[in-house]
């Protein structure tokens, strides 16, 4: 009996030595991984993943050697360490034209930005000219005199700020909501025949169409159906004289002659 018990006790000795062993072998592994991952990483952050190419798809009237200036990216700088929406906004806020900008890394070594030129869709009427705004309502340029050809004129907004490169503020914030749908409505319908909207009333849209309709809309609401019944209606207008069209309800619009 006492031989049994002693090979017991060198069993489970046994038995703990290898359950050590492998507690250390795993351990071990454990700590390789994590020293193979570290070198990696470091290795990704200075030697390897460095930009050696910078492809610029630029739509504006900026040359690509400012663009790449400007977004302050470097060669052999490291993409792991690349700050890419900085670029981006640093290309935005310096160029007014940039209405998109994207910047991408593209592994091992390369990057990509692309800038989308800004379309002018209206001018802002404000008191020492107007200002000619894309469809985000940022301002592109300041005009003294007269407004941009072949856009529509926009009255009663009242610009607070109208800086080149800054997004439009009113003096009455419910106005930019206003007028973000508006230029959005009058860029979807690509309407060549609305020239001019006064928005004085938020609640009396007034919109031009050519010389010789003048349609109130209402409000800003459903603006771009509002547009589309507007120009269906005068499509079976005699040309020759002026008309009001005034918006009734959901989807009626009364015809009157100017005169009246």
């Amino acid at each position: 009996m006492r031989d049994v018990v002693k090979e017991s006790v060198k069993r489970e000795q046994s038995s703990k030595r290898q359950r050590r062993r492998k507690r250390r072998h795993r351990a071990y592994l454990a700590l390789i991984v994590l020293l193979v991952f570290g070198i990696g990483l470091a290795l990704s952050m200075t030697l390897f993943f460095n930009v050696t190419s910078i492809v610029v798809n630029n739509e504006t009237d900026t040359s690509d050697e400012e663009i790449v200036t400007l977004s302050g990216i470097r060669y052999r700088d490291n993409l792991m360490r690349l700050d890419t929406r900085k670029a981006e906004k640093e290309i935005t806020d310096a160029i007014a034209y940039a209405e998109h900008v994207r910047v991408e890394k593209k592994f091992p070594s390369t990057v990509e930005i692309t800038v989308q030129k800004a379309k002018p869709v209206a001018n802002i009427s404000q008191s020492y000219g107007y200002l000619l705004v894309s469809g985000s309502n940022r301002v592109l340029e300041e005009l003294k005199g007269e407004p941009h050809p072949d856009l529509i004129v926009i009255t009663g907004y009242n610009p607070a700020q109208g800086t080149i490169g800054m997004y439009l503020q009113s003096e009455d914030e419910k106005r930019d909501n206003v007028l973000k749908t508006l230029t959005a409505a009058v860029e979807e319908c690509n309407n060549s025949q609305i020239k001019a909207i006064d928005m004085t009333d938020q609640s009396n849209i007034i919109v031009q169409f050519g010389e010789n309709y003048q349609f109130r809309m209402g409000s800003s609401a459903d603006a771009v159906y509002k547009l589309r019944l507007a120009a269906k209606t005068i499509e079976k207008l005699n040309t020759d004289k002026k008309y009001k069209l005034t918006m009734i309800g959901n989807n009626q619009i009364s015809v009157l002659p100017q005169e009246s």
